[in-house]
């Protein structure tokens, strides 16, 4: 209640979550409107069905023209982590009663088609170009190459738009993407992603049956046996993947404690592929 209370008191009269105080500013307002919409209807709490279809109006009215997401308002810019992040929020605004643009939802599944290759692999902001990575310590402590993570969001963005692994071939190649690089916790290595591990772990949960197993059980050793149990930080991760230095321990904390809610955060949202 405390959460959804501080939520409520940073968002400004046109909508929108936080300050637009840094360039990326649209990934706080897309993850707290998505946030805001399942509160609201988990809870029934009626009063916050303003405040949620607030944030849905502010994120319609930030995207593009005929096209999706990134980070300006209506820039003519788009990228496929920030869409998929708008993509859940919309989604989960419809699936509880707001007021969502189909329209904006159907120009969102033109640009990951756009964004995708016929051996599944989603782009950053165009076929076939790697996940981002900053110049410098990042891109070369953790190789875009070592990360299938805008194949997963964009696997999982499909299910949430409806779409099915037996109607779309590029869903069972992303899958099968996903799989061939599973999660492990290697701090030499560079493939310690906790981005991509939450969306495999919920794309590849929707997809069942052996991809879901063999990613599940790499799963378990690369969160479960790295929880931390010492100190201070029990209970936590430690923030050592690729985006560990932008959002921290909090991050690391909340995002691979969702990756192991895949179990059960959600229905599959279409029938399980064999």
């Amino acid at each position: 209640r405390g959460a959804v209370r501080w939520l409520r008191e940073q968002q400004d009269p046109n909508g929108r979550f936080g300050p637009a105080a840094s360039s990326d500013f649209i990934y706080d307002h897309a993850i707290a409107s998505y946030a805001m919409c399942e509160a609201y209807g988990l809870s029934g709490y009626s009063l916050l069905a303003p405040v949620a279809q607030r944030g849905i109006d502010y994120l319609q009215a930030h995207r593009n023209p005929y096209g999706a997401w990134r980070y300006q308002p209506r820039d003519g810019d788009n990228d496929t982590s920030v869409t998929c992040w708008a993509i859940m929020a919309m989604t989960s605004g419809r699936h509880w009663g707001l007021t969502v643009d189909s329209n904006a939802l159907a120009m969102a599944t033109t640009f990951l088609d756009s964004c995708t290759t016929p051996d599944g692999r989603c782009g950053y902001s165009r076929a076939g170009q790697p996940s981002a990575r900053k110049v410098g310590d990042q891109e070369t402590r953790f190789p875009a190459e070592r990360t299938e993570a805008l194949t997963a969001a964009g696997l999982f963005a499909r299910f949430c738009l409806g779409q099915d692994p037996k109607e779309k071939d590029c869903m069972r190649a992303a899958a099968d993407r996903l799989v061939a690089q599973r999660p492990n916790w290697d701090t030499k290595a560079g493939t310690i992603d906790h981005y991509y591990w939450y969306y495999g772990s919920y794309a590849l949960f929707q997809i069942g049956g052996n991809a879901w197993r063999e990613w599940s059980k790499a799963l378990t050793p690369a969160v479960l046996k790295t929880q931390r149990t010492d100190g201070n930080a029990n209970g936590s991760w430690d923030p050592i993947d690729a985006w560990g230095e932008d959002g921290g321990r909090v991050y690391s904390t909340a995002i691979l404690a969702l990756t192991l809610e895949a179990y059960f955060r959600y229905t599959r949202l279409v029938p399980a592929a064999k």
